[in-house]
């Protein structure tokens, strides 16, 4: 039993010089792996934290795809939009949500929002939208409108080539980066077709 003893006590004052002799040297406070020195782990310059992924950031880029509006019966008709999110950064940009209005003969015709934005830190996650870095994300929405309220056919009518739309709106982001993230909302106004 005290041969036991003596091997555990033996063992933990080689373990703890070990780590001692480790963090005094500073391997573990490196972020390239190579200078640990673990022999059968191949760590060439390898970096645990992308801090590149944040530097000089730029938000999403925020285009429409499609807009499309029809009547559906008297009284009614349907809209939907689709978006397109550009993500110009090296890093993973976090969209929280889209709030958008959607004008025609300066009339608006629809309006809605896509996510929502997370109200603390336990808050769902359900509705946050990550785009990679150099990636697209599509985001989609319908909607059906009351054509009677201040509208006429020609504002939701049949033929989209022939339509024009004004959407506007802001859209809230935020931009990965090893434990910090950066972002904020951006205000957005696109013409639909572009003239």
């Amino acid at each position: 039993m005290g041969k036991k003893i003596v091997a555990s006590v033996i063992i933990i004052a080689v373990i703890s010089i070990i780590i001692f002799s480790a963090v005094l040297v500073g391997n573990f406070q490196s972020t390239d792996f190579g200078k640990i020195g673990l022999a059968n782990l191949n760590f060439s310059n390898t970096k645990v934290f992308n801090q590149e992924a944040i530097r000089e950031s730029k938000p999403p880029e925020l285009s429409i795809k499609d807009i499309r509006t029809g009547i559906v019966d008297d009284g009614r008709g349907n809209f939907s939009i689709i978006f397109n999110l550009f993500n110009p950064n090296k890093g993973t940009v976090i969209v929280e949500s889209i709030s958008y209005n959607v004008y025609s003969n300066s009339t608006r015709i629809a309006s809605g929002d896509i996510g929502r934005r997370p109200e603390g830190f336990v808050d769902a996650q359900d509705s946050i939208f990550p785009v990679i870095g150099n990636g697209t994300l599509i985001l989609k929405d319908k909607k059906i409108i009351d054509s009677a309220n201040n509208l006429n056919g020609s504002q939701i009518g049949r033929n989209n080539d022939t339509s024009k739309f004004l959407v506007n709106g802001s859209y809230f982001f935020k931009q990965m980066g090893s434990f910090q993230s950066t972002g904020g909302e951006k205000d957005f106004s696109i013409i639909y077709p572009r003239p």
